[in-house]
């Protein structure tokens, strides 16, 4: 039996003793399950402007912390939950990584040439709607993306998104509500009231 096939042999019986609602499934199934999503997320985590590449750096390490850690999966939430947690924690890591190189090169950066930088008739305009929310929500700190991300658009419920987060449910309300105000502030001209 070749290395892959026992490590999914393994995975898929530490997913069976789990209890998850995939259990009995192949490493191959449970990816085919469960990447579109963390696709998904990923991308939603990282503001969706230019995150495609890294996305996928992150979908791929989920992936391989799915087929190389699933041992360590406790079963106290679903598989899902747990990769959403993994996916978090992911994008919050390549978020710093990508704050520290952007530090990094702003003390080393010379100063471009305006022609260097493109005219005004290049740069895409920003009048739909949805590229406008999503400017905003990218905009946001990471803290609340994550919140509106889940909550919104990934449509968990308090419940779920306290126990992804590792906080109590009054915390993600709290948040929430924070976040909105953040957002509604940010998207005033569209508002109305």
């Amino acid at each position: 039996m070749s290395t892959t096939a026992t490590t999914t042999a393994a995975a898929t019986g530490d997913v069976a003793a789990s209890g998850d609602d995939s259990s009995g499934q192949t490493f191959e199934q449970l990816v085919a399950l469960h990447e579109p999503r963390v696709r998904r997320l990923a991308h939603r985590l990282l503001g969706w402007q230019n995150a495609t590449d890294a996305a996928d750096d992150i979908v791929q390490d989920v992936l391989l912390v799915l087929l190389n850690r699933l041992d360590t999966f406790r079963g106290d939430s679903s598989l899902s939950t747990w990769l959403t947690r993994v996916t978090i924690n992911k994008c919050r890591s390549c978020q710093r990584r990508q704050w520290v190189r952007e530090k990094f090169f702003s003390l080393h950066r010379t100063p471009r040439s305006s022609e260097e930088s493109g005219g005004a008739d290049e740069r895409p305009t920003r009048d739909d709607t949805n590229a406008s929310v999503r400017a905003a929500v990218q905009s946001l700190a990471p803290r609340d993306r994550e919140v509106i991300v889940l909550f919104y658009l990934e449509e968990l419920p308090g419940t779920e998104i306290a126990r992804i987060l590792g906080i109590s449910s009054p915390a993600v309300d709290t948040r929430l509500h924070r976040a909105r105000q953040r957002l509604k502030k940010k998207l005033k001209d569209l508002v109305i009231e």
